[in-house]
């Protein structure tokens, strides 16, 4: 697939390479047309590649070809929180998108949409993730969790409740990603010291800068869930 979509990508940026001579294309013009290029090329070949596999059975057992369109809107059924949640979306929608536009579950935050801040963390499979740039397909058959999903994990809702006499948040933003990460290393780690809680929460950036505040929390959601008393 990605030989392909290569090949694709030379064969545009060879045809401009050539017009070059014949017409006045600037250094910025020509950079920006073959990146434009080369992205379209490359969410064409990942989508592709999510929908290459997409069959629908009939009553003989047998199946065939839905489309061959690697753009065509495509039926998920995600389960997050117990729930189960069905849409109609495109094959490159990521998680996080499908999560606030789809399901109206908006405690889920997109800060930077890149992966570098770490404040869309939610939950597949008990593991902390990115689902900024989490494909939404590859989430069926997974349990997934969001930081509303205090009534399902007796974990997240320790870690919210420990979160604000702790003064782990100013601002706010961030934190439903803050709380989802301590979320899972709970469960990963019921007892974890202060070197646990730093590498739990490492991925997750926080402009207030709350991180002291934010390690008492877990600890007191620990010691909670654990029947004893919080600081």
């Amino acid at each position: 697939m990605a030989r392909k979509t290569d090949n694709a990508s030379k064969t545009v940026e060879s045809s401009l390479l050539q017009s070059v001579d014949s017409k006045k294309v600037t250094r910025r013009t020509f950079l920006k047309a073959t990146a434009g290029t080369a992205a379209v090329a490359g969410v064409a070949a990942l989508a592709l590649e999510s929908t290459s596999f997409a069959q629908t059975s009939s009553s003989s057992g047998s199946t065939t070809q839905v489309s061959n369109d690697p753009f065509a809107m495509v039926p998920i059924t995600l389960t997050v929180n117990g729930q189960t949640y069905t849409a109609t979306v495109e094959p490159r929608a990521m998680l996080v998108n499908v999560l606030r536009e789809n399901f109206n579950l908006t405690g889920t935050k997109r800060p930077c949409n890149r992966q570098e801040c770490g404040g869309c963390t939610v939950m597949v499979d008990g593991r902390a993730i990115y689902s900024c740039t989490y494909l939404a397909v590859r989430a069926q058959g997974h349990q997934i969790e969001t930081v509303e999903g205090t009534k399902a994990d007796p974990v997240l809702a320790a870690v919210q409740t420990a979160w604000v006499p702790a003064d782990a948040s100013q601002c706010g933003y961030c934190q439903p990603g803050r709380i989802m990460a301590a979320t899972a290393l709970l469960h990963s780690n019921p007892n974890p010291s202060v070197d646990d809680i730093k590498a739990g929460l490492e991925g997750v950036l926080c402009r207030c800068g709350t991180y002291l505040n934010g390690i008492t929390a877990v600890q007191n959601a620990a010691t909670a869930l654990q029947g004893g008393t919080s600081s």
